[in-house]
């Protein structure tokens, strides 16, 4: 059964198949292959999709879409340049920062690199910034955004697992931080190594205005934040909430018209079907590698190369990134997931660490060639081919791998702010 899974979904995947269907015609045809109903696989896309926590992935995506039509990326850059700006290779420092005010407004790191790309990587090209580090340190910056909450991965991960959605995102603050200071440190150093610009020093009166014109933007992210943690509601009502604020936010600052608000919840249809067929089809395939026993096998074979649990990590968080080299993030994390909580178990892992070391390990895919999204959302910016950024992406990843392994060794990292703020 596994053999012709795998080899069908290789297959269809080479004839370019979109994922979704790959997986779910695999899945097909290895319960065909196997003797099983067939029946099974609508049975497991229902079954999958019929859960209350989902209904957030649509709520988050569509408050990030109105937060890009009212202008507010603009915003958050604007005071990122005024808190880093005058920093050697400020811009670069910025689109660090942007990137983790965005973070906590959108959870997807697409739509991030999207709307910051669109404005930062043609300014860099302006102030003569090597256009492989714009689309670069873009690219990379983004990858914060699933990580710090809200984070729709997370909710995607919380919902497979009957995990606590608050708590994982809970446990991405620290992770999503350390990720930031690392590209701040990458971008200080290419900075002086290249000779990039700084802006001039804010004034007091400069910062006190790009606070205030951001102030509302970043009180969505505490509203949010702030009421998951206070039990005030639950992750599925926030996102309820952050649309409701979004919304009033967009016709205060008058940027959003009834044509753009349709545009606007077109798009976000668009992108949630995509996540959700996946989703259901990834159910199907993940209920036959169920079947076959693959975890169990996985697991054994894992233990089978040591019997030390780090060194079992070890290897997991390998064969994530690899994995995560030639699959899209969320189909790999759809996957990987009944394949790999089990055993987060066995090795006496605590089940929030382990997510959160899956959830970044299929991040750092997001910007590793050759299937590399992000990349392709970037280059695709400026219309840049994709050899622009393959060479100086593998610094990055470098630095987002230190961060991953510090992460996975050192499980106060992500167990920390759950344990104290659960008290």
């Amino acid at each position: 059964m596994l053999a012709s899974l795998f080899l069908s979904f290789a297959a269809l995947l080479l004839l370019g198949l979109p994922i979704a269907y790959a997986l779910l015609l695999s899945a097909a045809l290895a319960l065909y292959v196997a003797g099983i109903d067939l029946s099974i696989v609508p049975q497991r896309m229902f079954n999958s999709l019929d859960s209350f926590p989902l209904v957030a992935v649509p709520l988050f995506v569509f408050a990030g879409e109105l937060m890009n039509k009212a202008g507010v990326s603009r915003r958050l850059i604007a005071l990122a340049i005024a808190l880093v700006g005058h920093f050697k290779g400020g811009l670069g420092h910025v689109n660090v920062v942007s990137s983790m005010l965005f973070a906590g407004i959108s959870g997807s790191a697409t739509a991030d690199a999207a709307a910051l790309g669109k404005v930062l990587i043609p300014a860099m090209q302006r102030e003569k910034y090597d256009l492989d580090f714009a689309i670069a340190i873009t690219a990379a910056s983004a990858t914060i955004g699933p990580i710090i909450p809200p984070s729709i991965i997370m909710v995607v991960y919380g919902s497979m697992t009957n995990l606590s959605i608050g708590q994982l995102f809970l446990a991405g603050v620290v992770p999503g931080f350390l990720m930031g200071a690392s590209f701040l440190l990458l971008s200080y150093l290419y900075a002086i190594r290249r000779n990039y610009p700084s802006h001039s020093p804010a004034s007091w009166r400069e910062l006190r205005q790009a606070f205030r014109q951001a102030f509302f933007p970043l009180m969505a992210v505490a509203i949010v934040f702030g009421g998951i943690v206070g039990g005030v509601f639950t992750p599925t009502e926030a996102g309820a909430v952050a649309v409701a604020y979004t919304l009033l936010l967009s016709l205060a600052y008058d940027r959003i018209s009834l044509r753009d608000l349709y545009e606007t919840a077109f798009r976000c249809a668009l992108l949630t079907s995509a996540i959700l067929i996946i989703l259901g089809a990834a159910s199907s395939f993940s209920w036959v590698v169920a079947r076959a026993q693959l975890p169990g096998l996985l697991g054994t074979a894992i233990v089978e190369i040591s019997p030390n649990a780090a060194v079992q990590l070890l290897v997991i968080i390998l064969f994530i990134l690899v994995i995560g080299m030639f699959l899209e993030g969320m189909a790999a994390m759809i996957i990987l997931i009944p394949v790999l909580s089990p055993m987060s178990l066995s090795m006496g892992m605590d089940p929030i660490h382990f997510a959160t070391v899956v959830v970044v390990g299929i991040v750092i895919g997001t910007i590793t060639p050759p299937m590399g999204l992000l990349l392709y959302v970037t280059c695709g910016v400026v219309e840049a081919p994709l050899r622009t950024v393959t060479r100086i992406i593998w610094v990055f990843v470098a630095a987002m791998v230190a961060v991953l392994l510090l992460t996975a060794y050192v499980p106060a990292i992500t167990t920390f702010l759950p344990t104290l703020l659960a008290r």
